[in-house]
This record gives C-alpha cells, sequence and structure tokens, in this order.
C-alpha cells in the first residue's frame, strides 16, 4: 500500500518538513487518508498558510538546507510582499506568537480583553469615552439626532427644558465636551399642548430650533402690572427662569456617578444671558417663616462638581412684591467644590468671584494681610474669605430682612458693608493630615515649657488668655488690610452677651456696615412689635434722622455648619435674621444708653443748682443779719 507522503507534491512535503504547513482536511482526502483528529493537532504548526506566501518563504531561505525549524516572525516578515500580510503576521505574532487560525480560548480571550479594556475605559476616562462616541456620530452626520437625544433626556430628568442649538463638540485638547449654545428654560407648561406633544403625558419632548431668547429690560415705563401679577397657582409657587449658555465646557467621571455625586465632574460655563422671574412666588404670611423650614432636601445623585467656573454673567432679577427689576452679573468666578447640597456654603468659600449686584459692585476673595503671613491665629479656622459691597440701595436689605426691624424703618439710603468670613473644617473635606501635626507639635511645645497641657483647666485659661491677647494685638497693628476706611468714633455695637463654647464647628463672620445717606420714618402699624421696641422706635428714628450722613454697625455672627445643609439662599441659612437682631440690638442700646446719660446729666444739674441755690441763700441770709448763723449764748 502506497503511502500518503508519496501521493502528495514535493512543495506540499517540503513545507510539512519545514512546518510550515499541517494538511488540511481536503489534501489528506486528495491523498485517500482519514483525517487527523483535532485534538491531536500541533498548536505550534501554522494551518491554512497561503501557498505562495510559503513558496516565497522557502526560496527566500537560505538557511533551511536540511535543517528543520519553525519559521520566525522575520521569517514571514520577509516572505510577506504586501501591507496587508505583514499587518497579519504582526497581529497574529503578538496575539498568539505564532500563524494559526484562532481558536474559541483566542476568541473568547479576545473578547474578555475587549470588556475589561472598555471597562476600564470608561471607569478612568469617562470624558475620553464619551467625546469618542459622539466624534464617532458627529462624523455619520448624526449629531442633531444625539443633541435631540439629549435634550429630551436632560429635559424629562431634570424637569426643565434644554435645548442645544448647536452640534456637541469634544475637546481633545482640554480633555472636555463643549455643548455651545444651550438654551434653559423653566416655565409652567399648557396643558393642551402636553395632551397633544406627549402621548404619554409625563415627557416633555425638546428640539434643537432656535428657541425664544429671554430680552432683559430696565424701563422706568414698565406697566406695574407686570411687576404686580395676579397670585399664582399653588403648582406655580417656583422660580422660573429662560437662560442662554453660549458655551458649557464639562468633564465626566463614572466613577463619581457610581459614588452617587452625579456623572460631571468639573464644569465652566461663559457667556450667560436670560432672565430669572420670581414674581409668582408668594408665602403664607401668617405662618411663622422658620428658615429651617425651606431648606431643600438632598437626594442621591445631587451634582457634586470639583471645580466650577463661571465667566460673562448677566441676568435680569425679578422680584415678588412689586421690587424693581435689576441686573447681576459676574464677570469671573471660580469655586472649588460646588455641590448642590452646600450650594451656599460653596459659594461664601469661592477662591474669587467679582461682579455687580444691581450696578454696586462686590467681590469676594482672601483678605490680604500687612507683612508676611504666617497663618491664621485661630487652629479652628481653616481659611478665611472677605466679601464686599458698595453703594447697595437699602431696599435689597429690606426685602432680604423681610421687612422687619430698623430695615424696615428706612426709606431711602445706601449700605457699604464688608464681611470677613471664618470657615472652620468642613466634615466632608478629608482629614488634614498636616493640621494634625502641628497641633500635636503645639501641644508638646506647650507641655514641655508650661508643664500643662492645653486642655488642661489651668492651661486653657492661659492659653486662652494668651490667645486673647494676641488677638487683641493683631487687631490693634492691623494685622488684615482694613476693608473700609477708619472711622473717626467707635461703630456701634451691640451689648456683648454670654457666649456659650460650642463643640460644633460654625462659620464666623464679622459684620462691617457703613450706612449712608439714611432717611427714616416711624412705621404706621407696631402691633408686630413688643411694648419694649415700640418704645425705642421714636428715639432709634430720630439717632437715624440725625445721623443721617453715616451710621456704622459693627457686629459678629456665628452659625453652625448644619445651618448650611440644604441652604441655597442667605435666608435659609438664618444669618439674614442674626444680623437684623445684631443691628437693632445697637442701635437700641445706643440709644438707650444716651437717654440714660441725658437723664444722669439732668439729675447731677438739678442737684448742683439746688446747692448753689441753698449757699446764696445762706450768704444772703448773714449778710442781713449777721447774727444769723451764728451759736446761740446759752443762758
Amino acid at each position: 500500500m502506497p503511502s500518503s507522503h508519496s501521493r502528495l507534491s514535493p512543495d506540499h512535503l517540503r513545507l510539512r518538513q519545514h512546518g510550515l504547513l499541517f494538511l488540511d482536511d481536503s489534501l489528506q482526502a486528495r491523498a485517500g487518508t482519514t483525517p487527523p483528529n483535532p485534538q491531536t493537532r500541533s498548536k505550534g504548526h501554522v494551518r491554512n498558510v497561503s501557498m505562495r506566501l510559503a513558496r516565497r518563504l522557502i526560496s527566500r531561505s537560505s538557511e533551511l538546507g536540511g535543517v528543520v525549524h519553525r519559521p520566525t516572525k522575520e521569517d514571514l516578515l520577509n516572505a510577506a510582499n504586501s501591507w496587508w500580510e505583514r499587518l497579519r503576521i504582526r497581529l497574529k505574532w503578538f496575539t498568539i506568537r505564532g500563524w494559526r487560525r484562532f481558536n474559541t480560548d483566542d476568541l473568547s480571550a479576545f473578547f474578555s480583553w475587549f470588556i475589561v479594556g472598555n471597562t476600564l475605559w470608561i471607569l478612568v476616562g469617562t470624558t475620553t469615552f464619551v467625546a469618542a462616541v459622539i466624534a464617532t456620530l458627529n462624523s455619520l452626520s448624526m449629531q442633531e439626532y444625539v443633541a435631540r437625544w439629549i435634550s429630551d433626556y436632560l429635559t424629562s430628568a431634570a424637569g426643565v427644558t434644554v435645548i442645544f442649538e448647536s452640534a456637541i463638540v469634544p475637546r481633545w485638547g482640554a480633555s472636555t465636551i463643549a455643548f455651545r449654545n444651550v438654551y434653559v428654560s423653566r416655565r409652567p407648561q399648557n396643558a393642551l399642548a402636553e395632551s397633544d406633544d406627549q402621548p404619554h403625558g409625563n415627557k416633555r419632548k425638546t428640539a434643537t430650533a432656535k428657541p425664544p431668547s429671554p430680552v432683559a429690560f430696565l424701563s422706568s415705563d414698565i406697566d406695574q402690572g407686570y411687576l404686580h401679577p395676579p397670585r399664582a397657582a399653588e403648582a406655580d409657587n417656583y422660580t422660573m427662569f429662560d437662560i442662554n449658555f453660549d458655551e458649557v465646557e464639562v468633564t465626566l467621571s463614572l466613577r463619581r456617578w457610581l459614588d452617587g455625586k452625579g456623572l460631571v465632574k468639573d464644569a465652566t460655563v461663559k457667556g450667560v444671558r436670560g432672565v430669572i422671574d420670581r414674581r409668582s412666588v408668594w408665602w403664607d404670611m401668617s405662618l411663622n417663616l422658620d428658615p429651617a423650614a425651606w431648606r431643600h432636601p438632598t437626594y442621591n445623585g445631587d451634582f457634586e462638581l470639583e471645580s466650577f467656573h463661571v465667566e460673562d454673567f448677566l441676568v435680569t432679577v425679578y422680584q415678588p412684591g412689586g421690587q424693581r427689576p435689576y441686573n447681576v452679573s459676574i464677570f469671573n468666578a471660580t469655586y472649588g467644590p460646588f455641590r448642590k447640597r452646600w450650594l451656599f456654603y460653596d459659594m461664601m468659600s469661592a477662591e474669587q468671584m467679582t461682579g455687580q449686584y444691581d450696578n454696586c459692585l462686590f467681590s469676594l476673595h482672601m483678605p490680604q494681610k500687612l507683612g508676611k503671613s504666617h497663618g491664621l491665629v485661630d487652629d479652628n479656622v481653616k481659611r478665611m474669605a472677605r466679601f464686599r459691597i458698595d453703594g447697595l440701595p437699602i431696599e435689597h436689605a429690606q426685602y432680604a430682612s423681610g421687612h422687619e426691624g430698623p430695615m424696615a424703618w428706612l426709606t431711602s439710603g445706601k449700605l457699604d458693608a464688608v464681611l470677613d468670613i471664618k470657615f472652620p473644617a468642613h466634615p466632608d473635606d478629608d482629614i488634614d493630615v498636616k493640621a494634625i501635626f502641628q497641633e500635636i507639635g503645639r501641644n508638646v511645645t506647650s507641655i514641655t515649657t508650661s508643664g500643662l497641657h492645653p486642655d488642661d483647666a489651668a492651661g486653657e485659661h492661659n492659653f486662652n488668655s494668651n490667645t486673647r491677647m494676641h488677638d487683641t494685638v493683631s487687631a490693634s497693628d492691623s494685622n488684615l488690610l482694613p476693608g473700609q476706611h477708619r472711622l473717626a468714633r467707635p461703630a456701634l455695637r451691640a451689648p456683648e452677651g454670654s457666649k456659650h463654647l460650642e463643640d460644633k464647628p460654625q462659620v464666623t463672620i464679622d459684620v462691617d456696615l457703613r450706612f449712608r445717606d439714611l432717611k427714616a420714618a416711624v412705621p404706621v402699624f407696631t402691633s408686630d412689635l413688643s411694648v419694649t421696641n415700640n418704645a425705642l422706635i421714636r428715639p432709634i428714628v430720630a439717632f437715624i434722622n440725625a445721623n443721617r450722613t453715616l451710621v456704622p454697625i459693627h457686629c459678629e455672627v456665628a452659625a453652625d455648619i448644619s445651618d448650611f445643609d440644604g441652604s441655597w439662599t442667605l435666608f435659609e441659612t438664618g444669618l439674614m435674621t442674626s444680623i437684623s437682631d445684631q443691628i437693632y440690638a445697637a442701635m437700641a442700646y445706643h440709644v438707650s444708653s444716651e437717654a440714660a446719660n441725658s437723664k444722669r446729666i439732668r439729675q447731677v444739674s438739678v442737684w448742683g443748682i439746688q446747692r448753689g441755690a441753698e449757699v446764696l441763700l445762706d450768704t444772703l441770709r448773714i449778710m442781713v443779719d449777721p447774727v444769723y448763723g451764728q451759736p446761740m449764748a446759752t443762758l
């Protein structure tokens, strides 16, 4: 029986001899033999190699001779004569280190690596992954469908109308995704339009068409009926707005989304124009307005940005109660963490912010010091910020205080305010290891020098005394640059009450107010005031009108960190109520002190006049009757 090798061609024999070809089923069937079992095939042999590539490999190999060896990568590359063949050789050599056909194990390994690699890519570079997907869809002319789908999703999820007028463009250099010409609106929806356009009734669709542009206008010809609309329904009792964004850049992070912090990591907003309409907002005045009741609850998935930057922000604000509209602009603002839960706290602790509020310049920055800065004096203070605004119309302070207290008695004037804010360590911040070691070093130094621990009673007393002395010296030497010019006389201050030491971290605000060009009037209705407050109204109003040029007030207020949890405005923190109480206490204390001093002066003057009159009468009697006043002779 002739062997199978004798029936094969010489080329096949040479290829098999050099390990370049494993006989496939067709060749062995042609030879009249049974195909071998695939389990017995050597994984190191090459399968299904192109005959032309194999012939070129044999013809170009001068080192084969009678030596049998497996072809190397260089042998295969030298035998290939096209770019596609060399690419296949490199790809297979990189993946399986051979030239055989991919089996099931190889394909499953490739699939696993594909899944794992893309998962790591999404977790580490979420922005790059989304940008690659958007760029791919944009190349397929699907940018309008992508913008429509994203706007529909944001509209249904956020409850506000979001429209993208332009395509979404990835920025590879900055690793961000840019949204240009974005329109955001929050207005009551027409029930009929919703029923016609929304078959399901719970989803609002948007489009990429150009929306109506909100026009901000400030004119004295505004109809008063426009500023005093009818009372809105309970469902429409919220702040409405129409805002256009020229550009919004975001950085995404899937890890933060999995942690419940939102998908957006960093954001930059540029060119903001629009209208904020609060004319429909109302509240029940019969109920006590508790600031804690107006704070917003926290939900999983609320945004927590690591950084937020704003440029060129200008909106027109319409307030309830018939207040005239005014503009609010931010030239440039940079925030560190910007969280929905701590919104007002993060706004106060901004790195820097400049802008205008009703054409009054304001700024928020870290205060400068005279000389070199050696850190903060108080160890409980993590950082400081200074907020300053000049020439603010008094009506804004009246609306902010709820038309209560001395602010409600003012009819005109302006306010210059400088607030030095001291922030403690936030509970959500990371542990400051450096501060811990500094505290340990101070304790060791205190023990070695005085022999007492600062937490001991005597040591604490000495430590507090030294701290107060140091604070006094620092204040006298003006360690911090003053926010306003020095006064010829000291400012009005409220009487110092008993201060209870709180273990909770507190935000302390040193308030320096300068009221200018004031005019005050006695309120007509005073039923909401107590007897004491009612008695002090006229002296306080008289004092304000007598010192209308300048009324300086200096006070200090504090609020717990928990008061900022869910607070979005100054009222919700309760600080506005505390400042208003301090203003009234300072004025009442000053007026009552002046009244008491005047009463004492009158009493002393009357007593002096009485004593002088008695002495004068005694002198006249002695002159008329010399015997008067002399002791009577004993009889």
